[in-house]
């Protein structure tokens, strides 16, 4: 009996013992991973500030100045054997600013002293420097010298650096006066594609400020086409008609800023006189709002 309440206490001891060395210990763990993949960051992109826009997938690089200096984003390529993990860095010129290729303990597992080699520095400082209609090797058309005998796990990084650049490239996307967007939010430093041609995360250092998305609906005599941004509390920013060829002087009232700053309130009442045209574009936004407010979560 006194043998078993001994072995319990022992047990009790040592689960606490346990705990508060992982207590301790934990927080120092995560902390050297943290900074582990912050310097993987640095090795392709020479930046202070790392803001995650897809986690663990892709990042704005700034300066110190909190100026986007490029993006760092990490894909896993199809290779000979298995997947082959690749960080890379572009800058606002697109053009790739270095590579990184990761090692066992990430999940790579080409071939030793043939697909390995993909990770050497005199295949890798190929890339540097490029832009997108380089990255295939040269016997596709493009600029990079594949591997002798590892021609397979060669061509695997190539296409995952370039589905990367296909894919991401929009994050380095920069405001532009011309683009309704930006006069919807001005103070953004870019754009970000949620919903192809329609929906848009509106991003200021380091933050987003809200969503801007384009709408359309019919009129009165043709269709309504317009951009709204709403701010990350729900209220409406703005709104721009993009396209309408109302009745002029009558359906056509639905431009007028005065009646589209009554947006950012609440939903106006239809204009009296072209009740078809403003109603229309009313319940269209409202509508749109609610369709997209998750967004804003």
């Amino acid at each position: 009996m006194k043998k078993s309440i001994l072995t319990i206490v022992f047990l009790l001891v040592s689960i606490l013992f346990l705990t508060i060395i992982n207590f301790y210990t934990m927080p120092l763990i995560a902390q050297t991973e943290t900074q582990k993949y912050i310097n993987i960051l640095k090795r392709v992109m020479d930046a202070n500030e790392f803001i995650p826009i897809i986690p663990d997938t892709v990042f704005q690089a700034f300066d110190s100045s909190k100026n986007l200096k490029g993006i760092v984003f990490k894909v896993w390529s199809r290779g000979y054997i298995g997947i082959i993990p690749i960080t890379v860095g572009i800058n606002l010129e697109e053009k790739i600013t270095g590579i990184y290729i990761g090692g066992k303990s990430e999940g790579f597992k080409e071939t030793e002293g043939l697909g390995s080699k993909v990770r050497e520095k005199v295949f890798i400082n190929q890339f540097i420097g490029k832009d997108i209609s380089q990255i295939s090797l040269k016997k596709d058309g493009g600029e990079i010298d594949a591997i002798t005998g590892a021609t397979i796990s060669s061509k695997g990084v190539c296409e995952g650096i370039k589905n990367g650049l296909q894919k991401y490239s929009q994050f380095l996307a920069q405001c532009k006066t011309d683009d309704p967007k930006c006069q919807i939010f001005p103070e953004a430093k870019n754009f970000i594609e949620v919903i192809k041609d329609t929906l848009w995360y509106a991003l200021a250092y380091p933050e987003t400020l809200g969503i801007v998305f384009n709408g359309q609906t019919f009129g009165y005599l043709d269709a309504i086409k317009y951009i709204v941004g709403i701010r990350k509390d729900g209220m409406t920013e703005k709104i721009i008609i993009t396209y309408s060829k109302e009745t002029e002087g009558i359906g056509e009232q639905i431009r007028n800023p005065e009646f589209l700053e009554k947006f950012k309130t609440g939903m106006p009442d239809a204009i009296s006189g072209a009740t078809i045209s403003s109603q229309a574009l009313i319940k269209s936004v409202q509508a749109n709002i609610e369709k997209y407010k998750e967004y804003l979560k």
